[in-house]
């Protein structure tokens, strides 16, 4: 228990006491009494006596108090003050986390999450890469360890800027963004609150370093897959008109400016029940046999039964009110049933009508990055010759050239390969530069003459405003590694960096 508060309230009711015996003292002298300054002076005998112990008793008694209670408020106050910065840290790490969860649909956030993963564990973001046009799956780094590699400040300037050219968006509101101060704080704070331990994070680098040398290695069916995923994508934007169609006599809305009448699902909800309703669901027994035979066909020209996680092919029976299970496999009425249907349909209308609408122009985009993937996967400047790399800096030892080329590729190529952050049919030769510089034709030499010092740079990192290297001036940009990576596998990333 907390005695400062006590003491507190002690204090503040002797003073009050006080206050009241003050202002009663300055009350005029009721009828027959003599001031003070014209009485005659008390005797000796009678100032020495209870009334002098008394008024020493009391001034024991209050020095006594303010020498405890003073101590013992001072001891607690400290106490409270850690007990609240405490709590107030608790309430903005909750407010950080409603920010990197929820987005601006849901809730008051952000969105982190959508594109940094559940848990700040990274993950992707959807994306258009800038030269082929394609539509891409962006891979955004982990944030359950980004203090390791960047200061608070640092951070906040990310959070701030935003990354040009990356999903990455300026969140601050100096920039046009909607963060304020204090929401970047909660969120920072909240990112603290879930960084991994240093022992976690070392023991991510194997994996990591073992997945992109993989890649590079499975490099013909990522290929293929990128191909097959954009062929697919034109044969849906073709057929966008006839899907379009196909929904819009379903489910679309009436026009009346273009006369156009509203689509069969939607009368069929707006005017049900219409007739016998044999299992009182909300639907006749006619319309019930007329949306089974709608869907039916619906599902047979779209060629699929069903849109997300709605089923569109369901059999509704007059007999049951509740035919069909809904997407969390409970049962529904049959009319809430045809309305879920009708929902998921519209919300596919209006993904494809853009689409149907802007055919020509769209198709172009599409046609033209297959093509710019097919020229990407011709040209192969992807590939790694790990045999070449062994050769050129690490004496013919093939293991320790493919250990390296993952370090580099896992913790350096987002910022200095073009291209890494697309995947690989998008990445063209390693060191390329992106956000980082070029890294390529002995760059790395000219800028740290000395490997050591090279190192140094990797460990720790630039500073704004803190020259490095030879004619380097840093701006915070570039994150230190040293609490992530062993020196050794520091050493291996600068002697690839420095053949390349």
């Amino acid at each position: 228990m907390s005695f400062g508060p006590l003491a507190v309230a002690i204090a503040v009711t002797v003073l009050a006491i006080g206050l009241i015996l003050l202002a009663n003292s300055g009350r005029a002298p009721r009828t027959g009494e003599v001031a003070p300054n014209l009485a005659p002076p008390a005797s000796n005998d009678e100032m020495e006596s209870k009334r002098l112990n008394k008024t020493l008793t009391w001034a024991l008694a209050v020095s006594a108090f303010m020498a405890v209670g003073l101590p013992i408020y001072f001891a607690t106050e400290l106490g409270r003050q850690s007990a609240f910065e405490e709590k107030f840290l608790e309430e903005s790490v909750h407010r950080g986390e409603e920010l990197f969860v929820e987005d601006g649909t849901s809730g008051h956030g952000f969105g982190c999450a959508g594109c940094h993963g559940a848990g700040a564990v990274g993950g992707v973001a959807t994306f258009n890469e800038a030269r082929s046009g394609v539509t891409v799956a962006w891979a955004a780094p982990s944030l359950n360890d980004v203090f390791y590699r960047y200061s608070r400040d640092e951070v906040r300037y990310w959070l701030v800027y935003g990354r040009q050219g990356t999903p990455m968006p300026a969140w601050g509101v100096e920039v046009g963004g909607p963060a304020n101060d204090q929401e970047l704080d909660d969120l920072m704070n909240y990112l603290e609150s879930i960084q991994i331990t240093q022992q976690e994070a070392l023991a991510q680098v194997d994996p990591r370093v073992a997945e992109e040398v993989l890649k590079v290695r499975d490099v013909d069916r990522i290929f293929v897959d990128a191909i097959e995923s954009q062929q697919l994508t034109i044969a849906e934007i073709e057929e966008a008109p006839a899907v379009a169609a196909i929904l819009g006599n379903l489910v679309r809305a009436a026009d009346s400016e273009t006369n156009t009448p509203a689509g069969e699902l939607t009368q069929l909800i707006a005017n049900a029940p219409n007739g016998l309703d044999t299992d009182r669901d909300g639907l006749s027994d006619d319309d019930e046999a007329k949306v089974t035979r709608l869907l039916d066909d619906a599902a047979d020209r779209l060629g699929r039964d069903t849109l997300g996680t709605t089923n569109i092919r369901i059999e509704l029976d007059p007999l049951n009110s509740f035919s069909e299970l809904n997407s969390l496999g409970e049962p529904t009425r049959d009319l809430q049933t045809v309305r879920n249907v009708a929902a998921a349909l519209r919300a596919e209308l209006g993904a494809v009508a853009p689409v149907a609408a802007n055919q020509e122009s769209i198709l172009a985009g599409a046609q033209a990055g297959l093509e710019a993937l097919l020229e990407n996967q011709a040209a192969a400047k992807f590939q790694v010759d790990f045999q070449n790399i062994a050769e050129r800096s690490f004496d013919d030892d093939l293991e320790t050239a493919s250990r390296a080329y993952g370090l580099y590729s896992a913790y350096c190529a987002r910022c200095h390969t073009s291209g890494w952050s697309a995947g690989l049919p998008f990445t063209v030769e390693p060191g390329s530069g992106a956000l980082g510089p070029s890294l390529r034709d002995g760059r790395t030499i000219v800028q740290f003459p000395d490997a050591d010092d090279h190192v140094d740079f990797i460990i720790n990192g630039s500073d704004n405003g803190i020259g490095y290297g030879t004619n380097g001036i840093g701006r915070g940009w570039m994150p230190g590694f040293g609490a992530v990576l062993t020196e050794e596998d520091i050493r291996l990333i600068v002697d690839y960096e420095r053949g390349l």
